[in-house]
């Protein structure tokens, strides 16, 4: 039996890098249709202007990007998609959508094997103190959003880049011996990934945030120390305390020294960092 690295270096040989090599459908209530690269700048800006419930898959990616422009090193080896949803033009009503993607996901790998899986707010999957995962949403066109994941799955990101060696994980470490070979291969991983996205969008639609908060509540693992970094032009200078979870209305819990909790409306957190 092939191990999970060798099938994604099997899929990676079968590849090209200059186009789309093969498309599929999955899931037959949203009929996505499936572009697999070898190489691209970003699935995101691939993604950019396809029609809804289409996915773009890539081995690799070259200028793959995070939360507020940050860079997401996308070596061989990772999982890195873009999918794209239909968006009525509220951005409103799409507050929280990515907390709810984090949700989906880290119960669709939990029941793939992989152990210790949690959120940390507000687009992160983590196992323990290593980031294995993020998520970016942001608007695709007029209709669509896009949704963007990126995993560690059995690629070493700090090869990319070396500041990452103490903060990155990947997935293949955390799977449960018990349930060795359950990490999907590569094709089917995306299958998975993808019918994670199409769970948190129908819950989404239903719950809003507000009713997926109780859920989300339990994702964060054990509450850490973090430094909350504010937004551009919010006059303060900053908090610090356990993290707490959200509320009802999305504001970071923060509990402070005092024995206060304080609510910190997400729209005034520039970054949120976990003190090691």
């Amino acid at each position: 039996m092939l191990s999970v690295l060798e099938r994604f270096s099997l899929i990676g040989r079968a590849l090209t890098a200059s186009k789309p090599v093969s498309e599929s459908r999955d899931h037959p209530d949203g009929g996505w249709t499936i572009e697999h690269h070898e190489c691209v700048d970003s699935t995101q800006t691939i993604a950019r202007g396809r029609p809804v419930w289409s996915a773009v898959v890539a081995r690799e990616q070259t200028a793959g990007r995070g939360q507020a422009t940050r860079t997401f090193a996308s070596a061989p080896g990772g999982l890195y998609l873009t999918a794209v949803l239909p968006y009525a033009g509220d951005a409103l009503e799409t507050r929280g959508f990515a907390l709810a993607v984090g949700w989906a996901l880290r119960a669709t790998l939990r029941a793939a094997g992989v152990r210790r899986l949690r959120l940390r707010w507000p687009n992160d999957l983590m196992i323990g103190e290593r980031k294995v995962g993020g998520i970016l949403v942001e608007q695709g066109g007029p209709d669509t959003l896009l949704v963007g994941v990126g995993l560690n799955v059995t690629n070493r990101a700090w090869t990319l880049d070396p500041a990452l060696k103490n903060i990155a994980g990947r997935l293949v470490d955390a799977v449960d011996a018990v349930a060795s070979g359950a990490l999907p291969e590569p094709g089917r991983l995306a299958q998975r990934v993808l019918r994670a996205i199409r769970i948190a969008y129908d819950t989404f639609r239903g719950d809003r945030l507000a009713g997926l908060v109780p859920r989300l509540n339990q994702c964060w693992g054990r509450s850490r120390e973090v430094v909350i970094e504010p937004a551009g032009g919010v006059p303060v200078a900053g908090w610090r305390g356990k993290f707490r979870g959200i509320d009802r209305e999305g504001r970071v819990l923060l509990g402070t020294a005092s024995g206060d909790l304080t609510a910190i409306p997400a729209h005034q957190i520039g970054r949120l960092r976990e003190v090691r």
